[in-house]
């Protein structure tokens, strides 16, 4: 029993502040292929279609991701990086890329600005239970001088509450490490 609680304690100190056993926001499982090598002194911007709190808060999430991996972004960029996804819900009549309107479950619908990323209203099934939000997307890295994509990645994670900062938080976790790299199925 002692020996447990120490062990405990260990793990608890060795954590981040504020880390502890939370669930992740989005748990789930990213795929990403090198097309071509990315250049050491690539500078990175991202192509973003609306300039909203989801946008800019991806965007900063991001690019402070990368300050901390030693890269450089801002303009003029030499690669960007564009985000697509779409939201499914379970069950009959439910699904869609906007999380605020549910139509047709046997569809995923994608789009290219980041509805399909903002706060989801507090959706519950007969009896209770929370609707089950599946979140599919895609991230490609594009040299910008040719316009070819250099790198692609796609991922798919079971979204978990309302917290838009700790979904942000979770899939830039994901992808940022994975830029360049070639993965199968890694789970975040």
């Amino acid at each position: 029993m002692r020996t447990m609680s120490i062990a405990a304690l260990l793990l608890a100190a060795l954590l981040p502040a504020g880390q502890g056993f939370a669930q992740s926001a989005c748990p789930g499982h990213l795929s990403a292929t090198a097309l071509q090598p990315v250049p050491r002194d690539a500078v990175y911007g991202i192509a973003l279609r609306s300039d909203d709190a989801t946008s800019r808060a991806l965007r900063d999430q991001v690019f402070a991701a990368l300050r901390a991996r030693g890269q450089r972004v801002g303009e003029p960029a030499t690669h960007v990086l564009s985000w697509r996804g779409g939201l499914a819900t379970d069950g009959p009549g439910r699904g869609g890329s906007d999380p605020f309107r549910f139509d047709d479950s046997d569809r995923f619908h994608e789009s290219d600005d980041l509805h399909w990323m903002q706060d989801l209203p507090r959706n519950r099934r007969p009896g209770g239970a929370p609707a089950a939000q599946r979140l599919n997307g895609s991230v490609e890295l594009r040299d910008r001088a040719t316009g070819r994509v250099v790198w692609t990645a796609v991922l798919s994670c079971d979204r978990r509450g309302n917290d838009q900062a700790a979904l942000i938080c979770t899939l830039v976790g994901a992808v940022v490490p994975a830029i360049g790299q070639t993965v199968a199925g890694r789970a975040f």
